[in-house]
């Protein structure tokens, strides 16, 4: 591969990494409504939301989910019950 093709991903990927998204907004409201510990316990929760979703990805499940629609629909019925129970706690 060319070294302008690896140019142009870094750029992008350290543009979007940059951006401020709603992880950032998160953190931001967390710290500046409850203080400095709850928005660094904030920061680390998203941090490693992160790294799981990048692991997965690394270990082939976006694969998996991709071409098996059975693991598509249990993992999405597993996450709106993790909702569910979170709204309820809330």
């Amino acid at each position: 591969m060319d070294i302008s093709y690896w140019l142009v991903f870094f750029t992008a990927a350290l543009a979007l990494n940059l951006a401020p998204g709603p992880d950032l907004m998160f953190v931001l409201s967390r710290t500046v409504t409850q203080g400095r510990r709850v928005g660094l316990a904030s920061a680390a929760g998203v941090s490693t939301g992160a790294l799981v979703h990048v692991a997965a990805a690394a270990f082939g499940l976006s694969a998996v989910l991709a071409t098996s629609a059975e693991a598509f629909a249990a993992v999405k019925w597993l996450g709106a019950v993790y909702l569910i129970c979170l709204g309820i706690q809330t």
